[in-house]
């Protein structure tokens, strides 16, 4: 605060300066010119008294030079007191009244209190962090909260290389229903963290309320196949689902929690009530439908890899429609070492694909160290026609275990 002030009077005294330097220039040229003019009067003068004596008009010339010279010096101190007075009074008020119009306008128009109290909630971040931080104070109100987050700010401004301190903020942004704080604070945070893995589900939540799903999926899907064990990531994954309201895959993904968990433990009993919801609105939506499609989908085969396929929104289904499922090597041969056709394909769709599916009869899909899945929608049965074709790709997929929750393959793309 100290150094704003200093600023603030050096810029007013700047401004004095740029106001007073013209009056008193002004007022110096005033004397000279006076100066000049008397002078010029009393040459004249003189001439005129010559003149006149040479006319015969005037009697004593002696007389009236002396007369005149004591008329110009009575003159001259006038002059230059008024001269005086200028320069050395007349900036003065200006000068008053810019300082006092400056200060009272910035006094009802300026940000001074916010600043003071963002000032003060710089000063009280310790204590607002072991209320919130350490000792859980129930009393902690919303105002608090934001207190805390623009003390938080201020000290990342400083420190911007602490990625706690930006998940922190992040995670409190989440809460709050900040999306552009959250993704902001978490994508540094995300960048600059150790272990990716302790920014992956926040982040991907932001990235959600932000409406960026498919990243924020990518992320979810390398968070759960590096630990299987992420109830985090797994629910937050279900959630995504439930938002976009394919409820199959929501259920799919909460019951592929549930073995990670101890029965009767509330977590589980909130899962379950979960899928009990997600089944309900299924039955809501197209009970005959929803029949309809589960009989004809193929089933998930023990063994094999499970897979859910979705369609992307603006892709749509083309006419006589046939589904491509592939199984390949991560950066090999583009030929597939597995594949399925479903003529008439009902989106999304959970199927499996596993050694039965195997271009050549007798190889074992886990004979490589990984595989990622394909799935292509194409008009007719012909895999070759890439008119009005579209595309998805799956990450890559460790095969040393088979994943219990099915891998996610979007067809977003058009060939």
């Amino acid at each position: 605060m100290i150094a704003f002030w200093i600023a603030i009077i050096a810029l007013l005294a700047l401004v004095s300066l740029t106001l007073a330097l013209p009056l008193l220039q002004t007022s110096s040229h005033h004397t000279i010119s006076r100066s000049d003019l008397n002078k010029a009067l009393y040459r004249q003068r003189v001439l005129e008294i010559g003149e006149e004596r040479e006319q015969g008009i005037l009697a004593e010339e002696g007389e009236s030079l002396v007369e005149l010279q004591r008329s110009l010096l009575d003159d001259i101190p006038d002059v230059e007191q008024t001269a005086r007075a200028g320069r050395s009074l007349l900036w003065i008020p200006g000068v008053l009244v810019l300082v006092v119009v400056s200060l009272g306008l910035y006094a009802k128009l300026g940000a001074w209190q916010e600043v003071q109290h963002w000032q003060s909630v710089s000063a009280r971040l310790p204590e607002l962090s072991n209320r919130i931080l350490i000792e859980r104070d129930s009393e902690v109100t919303e105002q608090d909260l934001q207190e805390f987050m623009l003390g938080l700010r201020t000290r990342l401004a400083e420190e911007p290389g602490d990625y706690r301190g930006w998940l922190l903020l992040g995670r409190l942004a989440l809460d709050g229903n900040d999306p552009d704080t959250a993704l902001s604070a978490l994508e540094r945070a995300y960048k600059m963290a150790p272990d990716k893995h302790l920014v992956t589900v926040p982040y991907a939540q932001a990235l959600m309320m932000s409406g960026d799903e498919a990243k924020a999926d990518t992320l979810l899907q390398q968070a759960i196949a590096s630990d299987p064990q992420d109830l985090e990531a797994r629910s937050t994954y279900a959630f995504m689902a439930l938002q976009k309201e394919d409820f199959e895959t929501a259920i799919a993904r909460w019951q592929a929690m549930l073995p990670l968990m101890e029965k009767g433990s509330n977590r589980e009993v909130m899962i379950q009530r979960s899928i009990e919801y997600a089944q309900q609105q299924l039955a809501k939506r197209a009970p005959s439908a929803t029949r309809a499609q589960d009989e004809a989908a193929p089933a998930v085969k023990p063994g094999e890899f499970p897979l859910h396929i979705t369609l992307a929104p603006g892709i749509q289904m083309p006419k006589d429609p046939y589904l491509f499922v592939f199984a390949v090597v991560p950066n090999g041969s583009p030929m597939p070492i597995a594949v399925k056709r479903i003529q008439d394909p009902r989106l999304p769709l959970t199927l499996s694909l596993g050694d039965g599916d195997a271009m050549i009869e007798g190889s074992k899909l886990g004979a490589n160290p990984e595989l990622q899945f394909k799935a292509r929608l194409s008009e007719g049965g012909n895999v070759m026609n890439r008119e009005g074709a579209f595309e998805g790709l799956s990450t890559p997929v460790s095969t040393a275990t088979i994943p219990t929750v099915p891998i996610d393959i979007r067809i977003d793309r058009a060939l």
